[in-house]
Parts: C-alpha cells; structure tokens; sequence
C-alpha cells in the first residue's frame, strides 16, 4: 500500500503537540513494512525517517492546488489526515481514488470554532476517534463509520527516581482549553500543601499576567524541558493534575501515569475518563473537592501501581496495529 499522512505539524525537532506523535510514532513503525509512506506536512526541519516528506506552508496562497498536485503525483491507497483545519476538504469533495481516513480529536464546537472538520468527516471513508468519549460525538454526528484508535505513550524506565512527598505537575499548552487558568480557583490551602511544577509549552497564548499570580502562590514553571528532564520530573512527581476544561485523550496523563503519578482529573474532562477512573487515580468536581481527595488519600501506592499498570496497556505498537487493520480493510474494499 501507498499510505499517505497530511498535517501541518509533522516533524521530528518539535513538539507539536499529540498528533505530531501519533504520525510519527506511525511512521517509525511502518516504515519497516512493505508499505510506501509519504507526509506533506507544513514545517521544515530535520526529518530522519524512511517516508518521503513533502512540506507546503500555511500560508501560501496556493496550498491547495499544491496539496492535490502532490497527492495526484503519488498516487496514494489511503490518506490519513488530521480533523482540525480539514486540510484535505477541497480534495475530498472531488472525485478521488484512495480511502480516506479523518483522525479525529474533539469537534470543532467545542473550541467555538467553525466546524470545518464536521464537514470533511461527511466525506471520508472512516473516521478514527482517539477515544470513546470523541467515538460517540462523532459517530452520534455521522450515523455510524467510525472506530477507536486511542492514544499511546512509550517513555524508558526511571525506576532508581524516588517519589518527592507532595508533588504535582501540570503539563499542557497555555491555553483557555487546557484550562490552565483554572488552577487560580484551586484554594490557598492547596498551595500551601503542595508543590506544583506547571510544564509549560510556550505558545502565543502565554499570559505573563496569569504566570505571575501563579508564581506568587508558589507555582514552578518549566519551558522546554528536555526529555530527560521532563521524565525525571515525572518520575519524582507523586501526582499528574489535568484542569482541561475538554481533552479528546491526555497522553500527557498517561506518561504520568507510565512513571506512577496519580492522575488527577476533573470529571468533565472527556476521553481521558477512559483510562483514568477512582481506581487508579482521583476525578474531582470542583477545585475544593479537587484538594480534599487528594489530601486525604490514604492508598497513594495502589493508586499509583493501578496508574502503571493501566498506561502499560496503552502502547504505541497496539495502536499502530489497530491502524494498519483499518488500513487494509479500506485497501481490500477497492
């Protein structure tokens, strides 16, 4: 199979977020099969790998034609692209040979957003949701055609690393969906219990304003952190806490969880209730009710022994795996 993977933020020397991991954790592994792989992505940058990549800016104001002059030249069986931004919906719209697959997050209404990628879904031969929660908005939206392909983490071994009594990390982008605006309403008291270290991506939407009240309270904050360091500090961390106000699935939280930190998540969050619930860690409903769970945990060892083995069950080749079967499926329907 010719197998084709579109999104702009493809590439191996930036963290662009889970979906650039999910494409590159696909490609490593299939680049080892029978199958040709090909990325149009739109950052340049180191690229190491086996598929050849094509790389067509944002703003170019003809990224369309050159998105389809490029898929006409390679002449793909499947395209796997990425909901947000419905890069491929001027391509879908025609007449086309390959099997087109959407990998979809959360709906585009829930960012208040035009929800573009709703109707590019309409037009696609599957669409894979990253989570139970986000199957059934989209599959309650198309009537059907849908399956889960959930999130993964693979991180090496920190085992020498001992817990720090009383730690928390928050990692997320500084942005109003990660909700990290929302650790202001947690109370004094949690401050004063605990020592929180927020692993920040630096984006356009920092608020120097918002850093600084949570610097006054004690906050940490770590930017680019290399991986070494980022999982030392996970491994040390006794809890991993999510505020999102919607998360289509962490992987943030799972790779806490792979190192044995205690999600804790609010109740709201969506997919990433999947793997998260009062057996491995805490899901609060408020900030208050946040601080008092976790103050008065008694069983923080089996929390976090359930938290290791729940992530051990999310690996990256299961969800390639489960790819490569819809693949196929798509392939021998031709």
């Amino acid at each position: 199979m010719k197998i084709l993977f579109v999104h702009k933020d493809i590439n191996q020397d930036i963290n662009a977020g889970g979906i650039n991991t999910v494409y590159l954790k696909h490609i490593e592994r299939l680049q080892n099969t029978n199958h040709e792989l090909f990325v149009i992505t739109g950052r340049d940058g180191k690229w190491n790998l086996k598929a050849k990549r094509y790389v067509v800016a944002q703003d170019d104001a003809n990224r369309n034609f050159k998105l389809e002059k490029i898929i006409n030249e390679i002449h793909p069986d499947i395209i796997d692209v990425f909901s947000w931004g419905a890069e491929l919906l001027d391509y879908v719209k025609k007449p086309h040979r390959a099997k087109v697959i959407m990998r979809a997050d959360i709906p585009m209404k829930y960012y208040g957003r035009e929800s573009i990628d709703e109707e590019m879904a309409n037009y696609c031969d599957k669409v894979i949701s990253i989570s139970n929660w986000c199957d059934f908005e989209w599959s309650s939206y198309l009537g059907g055609n849908t399956t889960v392909i959930p999130h993964a983490c693979e991180l090496p071994d920190r085992n020498n690393i001992v817990k720090e009594k009383n730690s928390v990390v928050w990692v997320g982008k500084s942005t109003y969906i990660k909700g990290i605006d929302l650790l202001l309403k947690l109370p004094d008291m949690f401050f004063k219990t605990y020592k929180l270290t927020v692993v920040c991506a630096p984006t356009k939407f920092n608020d120097e304003n918002l850093f600084n009240k949570l610097k006054k309270k004690g906050v940490i904050f770590k930017e680019n952190l290399s991986d070494d360091d980022y999982q030392d500090l996970l491994a040390r961390s006794e809890f991993i806490l999510s505020t999102a106000r919607k998360e289509g699935f962490c992987i943030a939280v799972l790779e806490g969880m792979k190192y044995g930190c205690v999600p804790v998540v609010p109740y709201w969050i969506g997919g990433t209730t999947d793997f998260v619930s009062n057996k491995n860690g805490i899901i609060y409903r408020n900030f208050d009710e946040c601080y008092k769970k976790m103050k008065r945990l008694k069983n923080i060892t089996k929390l976090s022994n359930n938290s290791i083995e729940t992530a051990n069950v999310y690996t990256w080749d299961n969800a390639c795996n489960l790819s490569l079967k819809v693949y196929e499926e798509l392939y021998n329907e031709r």
